[in-house]
């Protein structure tokens, strides 16, 4: 038990967060940060990690806590036990999880007493498709609206008065249209057309001893009608122009999407946690969530060819992953040079609110390897290469900025 396609938070579903989205507009609360806490494999290592979460919500004298996972069964273990620690420490919380019929939890204590369940299917059972049962903005507001009844229980109640704030950190979003997607003899950005070499797949064969083949490919929009191997991720096309991940400027192309899918060349088998999501692209990946591609998007879909064996090995997964930031590192290029587009400008801020209440998210995400697994802080926005992985951390809890999360400090290698 752990991890299926339909539930799991992809890089873009962290980058479009919902609940950091939501709590970011909240006025009357004060949105201090994310905890990222990997999921462990053994027993002691959930307690040890759900202690620590728990002592840097009280050092960052927080209120209160929405905390949120993307697995189930035995992952749910780490999930009560972050709520209980927390609520040791008298900080009242909200979880947010699949559970359905097939996820109810295996185990609880006393202060998991409020958990929004974003299971989506009459069913109530983990499917294949992607996105399908993701965590989305209406299951955030529910929980954050649970938050603030719970704390006003616990006589925290919100203050609704007036406030100064203190702008701890900026983040600017210069995002460009792109309106058709193509390829030619090189990669280039102009006048809202993203061209891509079409021999850029050659320019890293051979790069990654586990991978056999690299294919890429554009998928127009709308044109989704195609047969594509099991999902390993969606990434956003992004890159830093100035600054660290969460401050200074950051170029983000709308319009267009990664996709990275693979499979073993000559085995066929499919990469996967619990269910792989090979198939017609428009049966196995629900659009327009935020973890997932508009149907308006084009998709540049680079799909893998690993060696037999490799794409059950952490090493070949994160080969494939680092293959896709390298192909979005071309593109990145030629991002930064951008000088005959319009863009939309969209700001972002880590802020200091006085005297408002404090609240945390808790991001429970996966840590135990192979395609289970996530790694963080990028040299670029929802990339991986530069990133640390949480496995090889001990799955210790990362204290991230809401401008971090948005982006991209946490990259999925799923």
């Amino acid at each position: 038990m752990g991890l299926g396609p339909s539930i799991k938070m992809t890089t873009l579903h962290h980058f479009n967060c919902p609940v950091t989205r939501l709590l970011n507009k909240e006025e009357n609360l004060e949105f201090v940060g994310i905890i990222v806490d990997g999921v462990s494999e053994l027993y002691d290592d959930k307690i040890y990690t759900a202690k620590r979460t728990a002592d840097m919500a009280q050092a960052m004298r927080v209120d209160g806590a929405i905390v949120a996972i993307d697995g189930w069964g035995n992952h749910h273990v780490d999930f009560v036990n972050v709520i209980e620690q927390l609520g040791m420490k008298n900080i009242p919380s909200v979880g947010l999880s699949f559970v359905g019929l097939q996820g109810r939890l295996v185990c609880t204590n006393k202060y998991v007493d409020c958990v929004v369940d974003f299971n989506k299917g009459e069913s109530g059972y983990e499917n294949c498709v992607v996105g399908d049962n993701n965590l989305t903005e209406y299951d955030a507001m529910k929980a954050i609206a649970l938050l603030k009844l719970k704390l006003k229980r616990a006589g925290k109640e919100v203050d609704e008065s007036n406030f100064e704030k203190k702008i701890l950190n900026k983040l600017l979003f210069k995002k460009y249209n792109i309106k058709k997607v193509e390829f030619g003899n090189s990669t280039k950005i102009s006048r809202e057309i993203l061209t891509i070499n079409r021999e850029l797949a050659d320019k890293f064969k051979g790069m990654e001893e586990r991978i056999e083949n690299i294919k890429v490919n554009i998928i127009d929009p709308f044109e989704h009608n195609i047969l594509v191997n099991s999902n390993l991720d969606f990434m956003p096309i992004a890159c830093k122009v100035r600054g660290e991940l969460g401050r200074g400027v950051t170029s983000v192309l709308s319009g267009v999407t990664l996709m990275l899918t693979g499979v073993e060349k000559t085995s066929g088998f499919q990469p996967s946690n619990i269910g792989s999501s090979e198939g017609m692209l428009d049966k196995m990946v629900k659009f327009d969530q935020d973890g997932t591609p508009k149907r308006s998007d084009y998709i540049i879909h680079v799909d893998i060819e690993f060696k037999d064996g490799e794409a059950r090995t952490a090493e070949g997964i994160v080969a494939a992953h680092k293959i896709a930031d390298m192909i979005l590192s071309d593109i990145r290029n030629e991002i930064k040079n951008i000088d005959d587009m319009a863009y939309e400008k969209e700001e972002f801020y880590d802020l200091e609110k006085s005297n408002k209440r404090k609240v945390m998210l808790v991001k429970i995400v996966s840590g135990l390897g192979n395609m289970y697994d996530t790694s963080m802080f990028p040299f670029e926005p929802g990339g991986f290469i530069g990133s640390r992985k949480m496995m090889n951390s001990s799955n210790l809890p990362y204290v991230i900025s809401p401008n971090q999360c948005k982006d991209g400090a946490i990259h999925s290698l799923l």
